[in-house]
C-alpha cells in the first residue's frame, strides 16, 4: 500500500507545494511546530533513513540547501530526520524548520 507521501506526489491527497523536481517534493507539513515547517520527501519511496541509499540522503539535503536559499535564510534552519522512533510516515524524509522565511514561503496548488 502506498504511503500517504506517495499518495499526495500521485496527487491523490492535496498539499501545498512548496517546490517539486522530478526525485523530490516539498511540502508544508499539516501540523507546522514552527512558522515554516515544510517536509523535504523523496519521490521514491523508502520506509526510514536506514534503507535509504546515500545518494537519496544527499538529494534530500541538496534540496534543503535549495529551499533555504528560495526562502532567504541560507544560515538559519533546523533538519529533522526521525528513523523509526517519532516517525509517523514510513517513507524517507526530512523536516525544514525556521522562524524565519515566512514572508516568502509560497505555495502553488498541489
Amino acid at each position: 500500500m502506498p504511503s500517504v507521501f506517495t499518495r499526495i506526489i500521485d496527487r491523490e491527497l492535496p498539499a501545498k507545494v512548496f517546490y517539486e523536481t522530478d526525485e523530490v517534493i516539498v511540502i508544508a507539513d499539516h501540523r507546522p511546530r514552527k512558522p515554516v515547517h515544510l517536509l523535504i520527501i523523496a519521490k521514491e519511496e523508502y520506509p526510514n533513513f536506514q534503507k535509504t541509499p546515500p545518494e537519496v540522503l544527499t538529494l534530500l539535503c541538496e534540496t534543503a540547501k535549495v529551499v533555504a536559499e528560495k526562502l532567504g535564510i541560507p544560515d538559519h534552519y533546523q533538519l529533522g530526520i526521525n528513523n523509526g522512533y517519532g516517525q509517523e510516515v514510513d517513507h524517507i524524509h526530512l523536516h525544514f524548520m525556521s522562524n524565519r522565511g515566512v514572508g516568502k514561503l509560497f505555495y502553488r496548488p498541489g
